[in-house]
Protein backbone atom coordinates (compact mmCIF):
# COMPACT_ATOMS: atom_id res chain seq x y z
CA UNK A 1 0.00 0.00 0.00
CA UNK A 2 2.58 2.39 0.78
CA UNK A 3 3.96 1.94 -3.14
CA UNK A 4 1.20 2.78 -3.89
CA UNK A 5 0.74 5.83 -1.84
CA UNK A 6 4.20 7.22 -2.97
CA UNK A 7 3.30 6.24 -6.71
CA UNK A 8 0.71 8.54 -6.47
CA UNK A 9 2.60 11.45 -5.05
CA UNK A 10 5.25 11.21 -7.05
CA UNK A 11 2.44 11.79 -10.69
CA UNK A 12 0.97 14.63 -8.67
CA UNK A 13 4.11 16.20 -7.79
CA UNK A 14 5.25 16.13 -11.40
CA UNK A 15 1.71 16.55 -12.42
CA UNK A 16 2.34 20.09 -10.87
CA UNK A 17 5.72 21.23 -11.92
CA UNK A 18 4.47 20.71 -15.75
CA UNK A 19 1.76 22.80 -14.47
CA UNK A 20 4.32 25.49 -13.90
CA UNK A 21 6.04 25.14 -17.24
CA UNK A 22 5.81 28.21 -19.24
CA UNK A 23 4.15 27.80 -22.76
CA UNK A 24 5.66 28.85 -26.30
CA UNK A 25 4.29 29.81 -29.37
CA UNK A 26 4.93 26.18 -31.73
CA UNK A 27 8.22 26.43 -33.08
CA UNK A 28 9.25 29.29 -31.50
CA UNK A 29 11.22 30.29 -28.55
CA UNK A 30 8.06 33.05 -27.84
CA UNK A 31 5.97 32.72 -24.31
CA UNK A 32 2.59 32.05 -25.64
CA UNK A 33 0.76 35.08 -25.11
CA UNK A 34 -2.42 36.92 -27.20
CA UNK A 35 0.13 40.20 -27.74
CA UNK A 36 3.37 37.65 -28.80
CA UNK A 37 0.81 35.72 -31.47
CA UNK A 38 0.01 38.92 -32.79
CA UNK A 39 3.33 39.66 -33.57
CA UNK A 40 4.36 36.67 -34.14
CA UNK A 41 1.37 36.62 -37.44
CA UNK A 42 3.37 39.90 -38.48
CA UNK A 43 6.29 38.67 -38.78
CA UNK A 44 5.09 35.65 -40.56
CA UNK A 45 3.06 37.84 -43.13
CA UNK A 46 6.55 39.82 -43.59
CA UNK A 47 8.36 36.37 -44.36
CA UNK A 48 5.44 35.06 -46.69
CA UNK A 49 5.83 38.10 -48.76
CA UNK A 50 9.32 37.75 -48.89
CA UNK A 51 9.15 34.23 -50.43
CA UNK A 52 6.35 35.66 -53.00
CA UNK A 53 8.73 38.25 -53.57
CA UNK A 54 5.70 41.08 -53.04
CA UNK A 55 6.64 44.24 -53.18
CA UNK A 56 3.46 45.62 -53.00
CA UNK A 57 2.99 43.41 -49.44
CA UNK A 58 6.68 44.67 -48.25
CA UNK A 59 5.68 48.67 -48.86
CA UNK A 60 2.26 47.90 -47.45
CA UNK A 61 3.42 46.45 -44.23
CA UNK A 62 6.39 49.53 -43.85
CA UNK A 63 5.86 52.24 -41.52
CA UNK A 64 6.07 55.75 -43.24
CA UNK A 65 8.95 56.85 -40.47
CA UNK A 66 10.80 53.46 -41.83
CA UNK A 67 14.37 54.01 -41.25
CA UNK A 68 17.24 51.34 -41.78
CA UNK A 69 21.05 51.59 -40.65
CA UNK A 70 22.18 48.37 -42.27
CA UNK A 71 23.63 47.41 -39.69
CA UNK A 72 27.06 49.19 -40.08
CA UNK A 73 28.70 52.24 -38.70
CA UNK A 74 28.63 54.42 -42.02
CA UNK A 75 25.91 56.47 -42.06
CA UNK A 76 25.78 56.66 -46.16
CA UNK A 77 24.51 52.91 -47.03
CA UNK A 78 21.30 54.37 -44.68
CA UNK A 79 18.03 54.89 -45.93
CA UNK A 80 14.21 55.31 -45.42
CA UNK A 81 10.72 54.72 -46.99
CA UNK A 82 11.58 55.92 -50.14
CA UNK A 83 15.00 53.84 -50.41
CA UNK A 84 12.90 50.94 -48.65
CA UNK A 85 11.02 51.07 -51.87
CA UNK A 86 13.92 51.69 -54.50
CA UNK A 87 15.33 48.45 -52.89
CA UNK A 88 12.70 46.41 -53.10
CA UNK A 89 12.06 47.50 -56.75
CA UNK A 90 15.69 46.63 -57.68
CA UNK A 91 15.20 43.30 -55.29
CA UNK A 92 12.30 42.22 -57.50
CA UNK A 93 14.32 42.24 -60.38
CA UNK A 94 17.64 40.90 -59.06
CA UNK A 95 16.06 37.87 -57.15
CA UNK A 96 14.17 34.82 -58.78
CA UNK A 97 13.23 32.40 -56.00
CA UNK A 98 13.64 32.90 -52.24
CA UNK A 99 13.00 30.38 -49.37
CA UNK A 100 13.05 32.56 -45.79
CA UNK A 101 13.13 30.13 -42.78
CA UNK A 102 12.46 32.03 -39.45
CA UNK A 103 13.50 30.49 -35.81
CA UNK A 104 12.01 33.28 -33.55
CA UNK A 105 13.45 33.83 -30.83
CA UNK A 106 12.22 36.50 -28.51
CA UNK A 107 9.39 39.22 -28.66
CA UNK A 108 9.70 42.39 -26.31
CA UNK A 109 7.20 45.20 -26.25
CA UNK A 110 6.99 48.61 -24.62
CA UNK A 111 4.95 49.34 -21.87
CA UNK A 112 2.80 51.40 -23.94
CA UNK A 113 2.21 48.41 -25.88
CA UNK A 114 2.45 50.51 -29.11
CA UNK A 115 6.08 49.45 -30.03
CA UNK A 116 8.16 46.09 -30.41
CA UNK A 117 10.99 44.14 -31.50
CA UNK A 118 10.92 40.56 -32.99
CA UNK A 119 13.89 38.92 -32.96
CA UNK A 120 14.52 35.77 -35.02
CA UNK A 121 17.49 33.90 -36.76
CA UNK A 122 16.67 33.44 -40.48
CA UNK A 123 17.85 30.88 -43.25
CA UNK A 124 17.28 32.61 -46.55
CA UNK A 125 18.25 30.84 -49.78
CA UNK A 126 17.60 32.81 -52.83
CA UNK A 127 18.59 32.81 -56.27
CA UNK A 128 20.59 35.88 -57.54
CA UNK A 129 20.83 37.14 -61.18
CA UNK A 130 24.14 38.36 -61.91
CA UNK A 131 23.59 40.57 -65.39
CA UNK A 132 26.87 40.82 -67.14
CA UNK A 133 27.87 44.50 -68.05
CA UNK A 134 29.87 45.57 -71.08
CA UNK A 135 33.52 46.78 -70.18
CA UNK A 136 34.90 49.85 -71.57
CA UNK A 137 37.22 47.30 -73.96
CA UNK A 138 34.44 46.10 -75.21
CA UNK A 139 34.25 42.95 -73.69
CA UNK A 140 31.54 41.22 -71.26
CA UNK A 141 32.77 41.53 -67.44
CA UNK A 142 30.55 40.09 -64.53
CA UNK A 143 28.80 42.50 -62.65
CA UNK A 144 27.90 42.49 -58.55
CA UNK A 145 24.30 42.76 -58.29
CA UNK A 146 22.72 45.36 -57.25
CA UNK A 147 21.58 43.62 -54.58
CA UNK A 148 23.58 43.97 -51.43
CA UNK A 149 22.31 41.37 -49.12
CA UNK A 150 24.94 41.63 -46.78
CA UNK A 151 27.06 44.84 -47.10
CA UNK A 152 29.33 43.45 -44.05
CA UNK A 153 30.43 40.45 -45.67
CA UNK A 154 32.07 39.81 -49.02
CA UNK A 155 29.25 38.45 -51.92
CA UNK A 156 29.63 34.33 -51.05
CA UNK A 157 29.33 33.18 -54.79
CA UNK A 158 31.06 33.08 -57.88
CA UNK A 159 30.32 35.91 -60.21
CA UNK A 160 29.25 35.29 -63.72
CA UNK A 161 26.41 36.29 -66.17
CA UNK A 162 24.56 33.09 -64.94
CA UNK A 163 22.06 32.87 -61.93
CA UNK A 164 23.63 32.09 -58.51
CA UNK A 165 22.42 30.37 -55.48
CA UNK A 166 22.94 32.33 -52.33
CA UNK A 167 22.53 31.35 -48.42
CA UNK A 168 22.62 33.39 -45.71
CA UNK A 169 22.06 32.19 -41.81
CA UNK A 170 21.69 35.38 -39.63
CA UNK A 171 19.97 36.96 -36.75
CA UNK A 172 17.84 39.78 -37.29
CA UNK A 173 15.48 42.02 -35.45
CA UNK A 174 12.44 43.35 -36.87
CA UNK A 175 10.87 46.47 -35.00
CA UNK A 176 7.63 47.27 -35.49
CA UNK A 177 5.20 50.13 -33.99
CA UNK A 178 1.63 50.79 -34.21
CA UNK A 179 0.25 52.79 -36.81
CA UNK A 180 -3.64 53.75 -37.05
CA UNK A 181 -4.09 50.60 -35.28
CA UNK A 182 -2.27 47.71 -37.67
CA UNK A 183 1.42 46.84 -36.29
CA UNK A 184 3.93 48.46 -39.04
CA UNK A 185 7.65 47.76 -39.50
CA UNK A 186 9.99 50.76 -38.91
CA UNK A 187 13.15 48.76 -39.56
CA UNK A 188 14.80 45.44 -40.29
CA UNK A 189 13.70 44.34 -43.60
Amino acid sequence: MRLAQHIALAVTLVGSFAGCATTRIPNTDVVDSEENRELIAVAERYRHAVEQRDVRALLAMAAPNYFEDSGTPAGDDDYGIDGLRLLLSSWADSVREIRYECRYRRVTRTEDGNHASIDYTYTGSFTLVRPALVAPTGTVAPAESILRTDPAREPQSNLGPQDSWQRRVADNRLEVERVDGHWRIVAGM
